[in-house]
């Protein structure tokens, strides 16, 4: 039992979406590029034609690197319940 709490978020995040049914993964990564296609309109609408620059700017930053490390894992973490609640 102790094997499942080490590690990343992130590492089992990837775990459970290649273990858990391919209509439960299908279902979690669907809602998750969704999220991402209306976080770029949003980017587009707010930044204009510059968001990708001012987004790889924010991926490459120093500065940011611990932030988006504590982001992807809470979303790894969000998605994780998303799957395993349906799946009971």
């Amino acid at each position: 039992m102790e094997h499942i709490l080490e590690g990343l978020p992130q590492e089992k995040w990837i775990d459970i979406i290649f273990n858990a049914s391919q209509g439960l993964s299908a279902k979690e990564l669907t809602r998750l590029l969704e999220r991402q296609g209306a976080m770029e309109i949003l980017l587009e609408k707010r930044l204009g034609e510059m968001w990708e620059e001012e987004l790889n700017y924010l991926i490459h930053s120093e500065e940011s690197s611990e932030e988006i490390h504590h982001r992807v894992q809470n979303i790894a973490i969000e998605s994780m319940g998303n799957i395993l609640t349906q799946n009971e």
